[in-house]
């Protein structure tokens, strides 16, 4: 059981990691490294957990130490604050990253709303920088309809492009600016 554990829990974010770390992908390696060190913290309390409920709490032969296990409990505490934040974090922004794409989706949808055959295909946020992929037999609105739907949607300066499948990209401008 154990082998199992280490092979599909720790291994992978081990190597993932130092995949993203050799093509300088700071961020994903990083992610890759939370996601390991919470597998491996995961991993230790619920060793804990089984040994405590099996009575192996101490060392065999050993008096038990005032303050050793006190230790122990703050020090993984500190670990799982450690590794709570970052998760935290990264969960935070991915829902106001999921948010702020669905505005978009939305905003688009009714900027494109007056023009026949045209859709939104899709809108992908990458490095601050929303794409709105639009499929449209003519021409689009003004994308000024479509900067004014988005204020207050997204937070302001963030720059917004309209990527047309006619081969165009429109730099739309800052959402705000």
């Amino acid at each position: 059981m154990p082998g199992v554990a280490i092979a599909i829990s720790l291994v992978p974010p081990l190597v993932v990691t130092g995949v993203c770390a050799g093509q300088t992908s700071w961020w994903l390696a990083l992610g890759a490294l939370v996601l390991f060190v919470s597998n491996l913290l995961a991993m230790v309390f619920a060793g804990m957990v089984v040994f405590a409920v099996l009575g192996y709490t101490r060392a065999a032969g050993r008096p038990e130490r005032a303050g050793a296990p006190r230790r122990a409990y703050v020090m993984l505490g500190l670990l799982f604050t450690a590794v709570a934040l970052p998760l935290g974090a990264n969960t935070a922004t991915t829902v106001l990253l999921n948010a702020w794409t669905a505005r978009t989706w939305t905003a688009a949808e009714s900027w494109l709303s007056k023009t026949p055959g045209a859709a939104v295909t899709g809108v992908d946020a990458q490095s601050r920088t929303f794409y709105i992929h639009v499929r449209s037999p003519g021409g689009l609105p003004p994308i000024d309809d479509l900067l004014h739907d988005l204020e207050g949607q997204l937070p302001d300066g963030v720059p917004v492009v309209v990527d047309a499948t006619r081969g165009q990209q429109i730099t739309a401008g800052k959402v705000g600016g």
